[in-house]
């Protein structure tokens, strides 16, 4: 269900601003990493653009129903019905077979991996066929990996692989200005193209509006 705005191969992030800055949307194909602390309004970036495409969802902490009622509540007024597949699954299983939860994809749709630090602490070689696994399944779909990565203190373990894989990095960053919460987003990784930001983030019942950010 990618937007008719969208050019011929590459998935709108629901988000216009982005897409304008991704020249259209993410590449066909494409591994991103959205990096974030826990604590930072993240999430509405998933459920944006889950919400322009077909999806499937794979849930690593929360169960698939409390999933579902936040994607439908952050659904854009008047949206259709989300074409959401949302599966809670269990990290281990995962790296144990990954074929399973990553075959079978849409042409042109998405998968959400939320969030990828259990997979990230699991076996260093496991994860590596995950990745190549995940990987693979994207580039003979033309379809989009959107990974949430949180930060932790220490780091996690595998976090490097995933970031060095990733064909993009999304950088989430919060802070408090004049009593405010304030969220931004940089783009700091395109591989075969340009990074840029910031952009900031508005969330409302319109869902996700970005703008040009203000140092």
């Amino acid at each position: 269900m990618s937007d008719d705005r969208t050019p011929s191969g590459r998935l709108s992030t629901g988000v216009d601003l982005l897409d304008s800055g991704l020249g259209g949307g993410v590449p066909a194909g494409s591994l991103v990493a959205v990096s974030a602390l826990p604590r930072a309004q993240s999430e509405p970036l998933l459920y944006a653009m889950a919400a322009a495409n077909a999806t499937r969802y794979l849930s690593t902490l929360r169960p698939a129903e409390e999933v579902a009622d936040a994607l439908t509540t952050a659904a854009p007024v008047g949206k259709a019905a989300l074409d959401v597949d949302v599966r809670s699954v269990d990290g281990d299983d995962v790296l144990g077979a990954p074929e399973e939860f990553l075959g079978g994809l849409d042409a042109g749709s998405l998968v959400v991996l939320d969030p990828t630090t259990e997979l990230e602490q699991g076996d260093r070689t496991r994860y590596r066929e995950f990745l190549d696994t995940a990987k693979r399944a994207l580039r003979m779909t033309d379809s989009v990996g959107l990974f949430h990565c949180h930060e932790n203190t220490p780091s996690v373990l595998r976090r490097d692989m995933t970031l060095a894989r990733a064909d993009q990095v999304w950088d989430v960053r919060m802070d408090v200005v004049d009593r405010s919460v304030k969220t931004c987003l940089a783009v700091t990784k395109v591989r075969g193209g340009t990074p840029f930001g910031l952009v900031e983030l508005t969330f409302d019942e319109a869902g996700v509006t970005a703008t040009v950010g203000r140092d």
